[in-house]
């Protein structure tokens, strides 16, 4: 188990200044090594209450699975208990914040506990103590060690981990400032993925209504008028029924031509290499669409190179435009579906393969407007998969260096007390996230159930605290309602914040909202290491602002902030001027609340707030 965690390697005898050598590696001098026992003030087990009572499944405290866990996060909470059920079982609740680790059926599934939950038999609870280890770090460690986990399974049944082995696991383990450092570099990388895959599915959502509107004639593009008409796919292509040569002439040498026998040679609608023949008279050529002829029967591909076609596929060269076929064939693919849920069609002969009915325009010069676009959807989704790759390699190779000490994100020796208190001199973590943890942070300060902090008020905040703390906002538009970053909304950090469970939406009979969530101490942990108390001392001032008088204020300012950077007199004619030139807050100044004399005093205002 020594392994679990490979330390940084140095080939030579000399070991760098401020590291040292040790049974695992060279690390950090400050770093030690430890297991669980070391670190955690006990192992804790869980189990099921019994199903036959339903008495016991009627309470609040949410109970959970391995099956409840996704993406390393507690997913979804399906079921809840009473007292007496964790009274009169085996499972136990975990408080918040305790890392969870599922050591049956799922081994290498971990969560950090949102809130106090309890556990069932599929789980290990790790009671933390604090004053040795972060959770969030003991998380980022485990996460690392996932697949050590996953092979040290035992058991040929249900397959599980002991508490023996895990405590047998080698940590590395840093001062607690590198602890949190570490972990909060990890989070802003997952922040970066989670934007990215809520992104992705955005527009895979998208794409599936486009298709559902242009390639059923729902919707014309503008120019196009001609009728459509229902072909078989016999006058759309021709088609080459596959059949597999014999298995004495397959390799794995790359001798001869790729064999595409079905999904297993298919990865992301692209043909694969995986087995080569040196025989096989059904080949299809670079460019081919490519159709699952079993079970499942239907699925689309297109030929990556020149290869030979098995039985299961059959090759189409299209008569007409190519991507165009392709698109049709993908929004067809259910259709094969249907016909497949009869228990007798597992497969397609050429008769049923060349008669599938398809319906298309006329004007090949259509199909070429509907395929651009729809191929122009797909570049886009295929760009953003390769940044979430690129992401998940970044977060691959920074686990790596940070979990090993090779990279140092914290000056070694830093006693408690200076964690305590030392403010770090710029942020190095993302935006997303940023405004994720400040959003979150404003929701607990500035908002309550009663009163839900909105989407416009925490804007206006938001600006204010940027202006004083970076002396610039970025990102700000000129809105009706005043500077708005659209990005905080659409761009990620409301999303993580809930994600998180930083925060939560909340509607009263006030208004609708966001207010504070499980995590917040979290959000709150990191605001103040970024940007310390005495910010939210100072937003104290507009508690009770209207949202008017919020508008006003960040409006002047924003319009001041233009003038002085073009060297123009600030004057309520000019910053009139301002909000007058543009189109959106030019019937700002029809308001009374812009009248000169509440222009003038907002003026005044933020020459005081931000020493103009």
């Amino acid at each position: 188990m020594g392994n679990a965690l490979k330390a940084g390697h140095t080939p030579s005898k000399e070991v760098p200044e401020g590291y040292k050598r040790t049974e695992v590696g060279v690390i950090p001098e400050d770093w030690d090594i430890c297991t669980l026992p070391d670190v955690i003030d006990k192992f804790v087990n869980g189990g099921t209450p019994s199903t036959s009572n339903t008495d016991f499944w009627s309470g609040d405290i949410p109970w959970i699975t391995g099956a409840d866990i996704l993406n390393q996060t507690v997913a979804i909470i399906r079921r809840y208990i009473t007292e007496e059920a964790v009274h009169n079982s085996s499972t136990n609740v975990i408080a918040k914040g305790n890392l969870l680790i599922v050591s049956r059926t799922g081994v290498g599934k971990l969560a950090i506990a949102p809130c106090d939950i309890a556990i069932s038999q599929d789980f290990t609870g790790l009671i933390h103590n604090k004053e040795k280890i972060l959770a969030q770090y003991l998380f980022r460690h485990f996460d690392f060690c996932q697949q050590v986990l996953i092979k040290q399974n035992q058991g040929t049944s249900i397959k599980g981990i002991t508490r023996d082995t895990l405590a047998a696991i080698f940590i590395l383990l840093p001062p607690l400032k590198e602890q949190c450092a570490i972990a909060e570099a990890l989070s802003d990388v997952d922040g970066l993925l989670s934007v990215l895959e809520e992104l992705i599915a955005k527009k895979r959502a998208i794409k599936q209504a486009t298709m559902q509107q242009l390639l059923t004639g729902k919707t014309r593009l503008p120019g196009f008028s001609g009728e459509w008409a229902e072909k078989p796919l016999i006058k759309l292509a021709t088609i080459t029924m596959g059949q597999s040569p014999p298995s004495m002439f397959y390799n794995l040498r790359g001798e001869g031509l790729p064999l595409i026998q079905g999904n297993a040679d298919i990865e992301d609608r692209q043909t694969i290499d995986r087995v080569w023949t040196t025989h096989g008279s059904k080949r299809c050529d670079a460019g081919d669409l490519l159709l699952t002829v079993r079970a499942p029967v239907g699925a689309v591909a297109v030929a990556k190179k020149k290869a030979c076609l098995g039985r299961g596929v059959c090759g189409l060269k299209p008569i007409g435009d190519s991507a165009f076929l392709f698109h049709a064939l993908v929004q067809s693919e259910r259709s094969w579906q249907i016909l497949e849920q009869g228990s007798t069609f597992t497969s397609a002969n050429s008769e049923q393969i060349g008669q599938f009915r398809l319906r298309i325009p006329t004007g090949e010069n259509e199909q070429q407007a509907i395929a651009a676009i729809l191929s122009d959807m797909d570049a886009e989704i295929a760009a953003l998969e390769q940044q979430r790759g690129k992401a998940h390699a970044i977060k691959q190779g920074m686990m790596q260096q940070l979990l090993t000490g090779r990279i140092r994100l914290a000056q070694p020796e830093t006693t408690k007390e200076e964690l305590a208190v030392e403010r770090p001199v710029g942020r190095k973590h993302n935006w997303q996230f940023n405004e994720a943890v400040v959003i979150s942070v404003l929701a607990k300060h500035f908002g309550n159930e009663q009163y839900p902090l909105g989407r416009m008020r925490y804007t206006k905040l938001l600006y204010l605290l940027h202006r004083r703390e970076e002396g610039q906002v970025e990102g700000y538009l000129k809105k009706a309602a005043g500077p708005y970053n659209p990005q905080t909304r659409y761009g990620g950090p409301e999303k993580i914040a809930l994600q998180k469970d930083y925060m939560r939406r909340h509607r009263s009979d006030r208004g609708q909202g966001f207010i504070a969530s499980a995590n917040v101490e979290e959000a709150e942990h990191y605001f103040d290491r970024w940007y310390g108390g005495e910010v939210l001392q100072w937003l104290e001032q507009f508690r009770y602002k209207k949202n008017n008088d919020l508008e006003l204020l960040t409006t002047v300012d924003m319009a001041v902030e233009e003038l002085c950077e073009a060297g123009e007199e600030v004057s309520v004619e000019s910053v009139k001027d301002v909000i007058r030139s543009n189109p959106e807050w030019k019937p700002k100044l029809d308001r009374s609340i812009f009248s000169d004399a509440n222009l003038a005093r907002a003026i005044e205002d933020c020459q005081k707030l931000f020493d103009y």
